[in-house]
């Protein structure tokens, strides 16, 4: 159930997040290009966060498996944060 849980909050903020890469990102992050291509800018950050993912769970899963998962967890959310 909670993997259900974390699968669906995972999914929901990919999906609120390519709304706002179509909607508000072209304006806010791509000014000068035209709508056109601000929007596909924007979409192409998507596209990477979106194929980094694997490459980041791999990463993170082999230290976790070599140092813990408890030091990798805090590890990645030290990265995220300001």
């Amino acid at each position: 159930m909670a993997s259900m849980v974390g699968t669906m909050i995972e999914y929901f903020d990919f999906y609120i997040y390519s709304t706002a890469a179509v909607l508000v990102f072209p304006k806010l992050f791509f000014p000068m290009s035209s709508p056109t291509a601000a929007t596909l800018e924007s979409l192409a950050t998507f596209a990477l966060a979106f194929f980094a993912r694997p490459l980041g769970a791999a990463l993170f899963g082999h230290f976790g498996d070599r140092i813990g998962r408890k030091a990798t967890l805090v590890a990645a959310l030290m990265t995220m944060g300001p």
